[in-house]
């Protein structure tokens, strides 16, 4: 018997990847350590790595069952989430940029003023 059960820390990361909610996330990871407990001694390396690889099916069928309930939508709605966060990095870049490029021509006017 287990004293106290741990969730792995990619747990959150899988849960964002995959597109599930982390208390979902944490019922695959038990699910996967009671499927990995009938196949390897509890703590020993390949009990981890045997619950880690089913936490990853689990997680994987979950994310495929829930695309398939929202007929399509959700990972249309993914992608453009992606998109949507690549368009304000680059836009925090070009701002970033900017202000430096500003910066640096308000220096040298000051400089050649002074010189």
């Amino acid at each position: 018997m287990r004293s106290r059960s741990t969730t792995p820390k990619i747990l959150p990361w899988l849960a964002r990847k995959a597109g599930i909610s982390a208390s979902c996330a944490a019922a695959l990871w038990h699910d996967a350590e009671r499927w990995a407990e009938r196949r390897a001694t509890v703590g020993s390396s390949g009990y981890y790595k045997l619950a880690v690889d089913r936490l990853l099916e689990l997680a994987a069928a979950e994310s495929l069952r829930e695309d398939a309930a929202s007929f399509g939508w959700r990972p249309w709605a993914r992608a453009q989430a992606r998109l949507w966060a690549v368009s304000m990095q680059v836009a925090q870049e070009t701002s970033a940029l900017t202000s430096r490029g500003w910066r640096l021509i308000s220096s040298a006017a000051r400089q050649q003023q002074l010189g």
